[in-house]
């Protein structure tokens, strides 16, 4: 039976497996950090069957640094440790010069994201939060393509304004609570429990709300804060991206589901219609500029803010339904963005072009890539039997439910999936059939069945008996939305 101590255990050993790669020679320093990522993946897995965990310690005064794991948090540790550990598997051939520091700044990044997602505290939050843009940014801007620096500004300043905004927010948060209090207190449970009894003045709360939201959205990134992204993940290094993509835009809308909503439930309620407007738009939009793309990486980056929208709807319809699907479709983009993204480093690394044109006819040459491919791109336009389905038909369920939007807005939301299939079809086509122009390519060896059999493997696990991440997280949800209705009633 874990106990507490299991959970800063959790929490410390990315920092210690940072300091050991770091510290690593250059020749070693590669698979010391595929095996501390292996071994951290291993230490999460054992977590499998906890429900609730908490761990709290007084730091000074009445500041304390609260670690709290449940189904929400612990799926999105689970991802990123795996992730985390098939791109540094990935890298190793791949990064020949400064291995260590290349290998230590995706382990800082994991102890940042880890930091996050078990924070129960708001200040310890918002660090974490803001240190993850730190090894990122180097990652990108020393490892990343020729347009790398301005594609590091870019992502620095938009996720860097969207974080003052969220400490405005938490500023006034701790200000209000001190006035009618008389004590600081930084806890998310506190906080969100004294609000909901002694509620701030609405006017107040939708502008500290709104700043929360911004800043989640910049990071989701929701639209019309999206523009980012592109850049960044077409000059991020194959890694980079993966984690880019299956991890860090995922802690927006853990953000959203955590701490915006349920701290300020009312202004969510307020604010909901407008942001499920959005939210559809990111749907249409992010679908049709993926379309008539010529660069791979682009594509998939404007696919994402169209799953992304799909999620941010789920979320913002406010039916439990919704929530679920949400929540499952933030684990399922992860995977097969992931793998998508592993799949465009395969072919640049031999061939050094994303241009789709360049490619043609793969499905001769390269049988088993061509084989992946197709499974991983029927999992991103959601083919029932694989894991995309059961989120976005959750997700579209729940819309139906919810009084939020009217069902047009749905309607709207559904052509999103058949554009997806459109790009993402158009793709495979270009990529696997016609003229062949890369018949010197080589085909997946013993390191890329390394991890795209798992990968595989939870397209069809997921898809087929979602139950295992569903049952934890639909009893998580649950209580959540018990919660707003007793709130609601008072």
């Amino acid at each position: 039976m874990l106990n507490e101590n299991y959970l800063l255990v959790l929490f410390l050993f990315p920092f210690f497996s940072t300091l050991i790669v770091a510290l690593s020679r250059h020749r070693a320093a590669a698979w010391v950090s595929v095996a501390m990522a292996f071994a951290f993946f291993v230490l999460t897995l054992i977590g499998f069957q906890v429900h609730e965990l908490r761990y709290s310690a007084t730091w000074f005064g009445n500041l304390k640094y609260g670690l709290y794991l449940d189904s929400y948090s612990y799926f999105l540790i689970l991802l990123s440790a795996f992730l985390t550990l098939i791109s540094l598997f990935y890298s190793v051939r791949v990064i020949k010069e400064k291995v260590a520091a290349y290998h230590a700044l995706f382990h800082a990044l994991q102890a940042t994201v880890v930091g996050s997602l078990l924070c129960d505290d708001l200040v310890f939050f918002y660090i974490f939060w803001e240190a993850m843009l730190i090894p990122m940014y180097f990652i990108i801007g020393i490892w990343g393509g020729p347009r790398r620096k301005y594609a590091t500004l870019k992502f620095f300043l938009f996720t860097f304004a969207g974080s003052l905004l969220m400490l405005i927010g938490l500023i006034t948060t701790y200000v209000i609570y001190f006035q009618q209090t008389g004590t600081w207190s930084a806890s998310f449970q506190t906080l969100r429990d004294y609000f909901h009894m002694n509620p701030m003045n609405f006017e107040i709360q939708k502008w500290i709300f709104l700043s929360f939201v911004l800043s989640f959205a910049i990071k989701i990134p929701l639209f019309p804060f999206h523009t980012w992204l592109p850049d960044a993940h077409v000059e991020a290094p194959t890694a980079g991206s993966v984690i880019l993509a299956g991890v860090l835009l995922k802690m927006g809308t853990y953000g959203l589901m955590r701490f915006a909503i349920p701290l300020f439930h009312e202004s969510a309620e307020y604010f909901a219609g407008a942001l499920c407007f959005l939210s559809v738009v990111g749907i249409i939009l992010g679908a049709l500029v993926a379309w008539r793309q010529t660069d791979i990486k682009k594509l998939i980056a404007y696919s994402s803010v169209s799953h992304l929208g799909f999620i941010t709807l789920g979320i913002f319809m406010m039916t439990e339904a919704g929530w679920n699907g949400a929540y499952l479709q933030m684990l399922n983009h992860g995977l097969s963005t992931g793998a998508l993204f592993l799949l465009v480093g395969f072919l640049y690394d031999q061939t050094h072009t994303r241009d789709i044109q360049a490619y043609g006819g793969l499905a001769k040459s390269l049988p088993w890539f061509a084989l992946v491919t197709v499974i991983i791109a029927l999992s991103s336009i959601a083919l029932p039997g694989t894991n995309g389905f059961v989120g976005e038909f959750l997700i579209l369920l729940g819309s139906f439910q919810s009084k939020v939007a009217s069902n047009g807005w749905v309607i709207l939301a559904g052509v999103g999936v058949i554009l997806g299939a459109v790009y993402m079809l158009h793709l495979v086509q270009k990529l696997l059939y016609g003229k062949s122009h890369s018949e010197k390519l080589k085909d997946f060896g013993w390191r890329e069945w390394v991890f795209y059999v798992p990968l595989v493997i939870l397209v069809f696990a997921i898809g087929i008996f979602p139950e295992w991440i569903l049952g934890p997280v639909r009893e998580k949800t649950t209580a959540m939305f018990n919660l707003f209705s007793t709130f609601a009633a008072r």
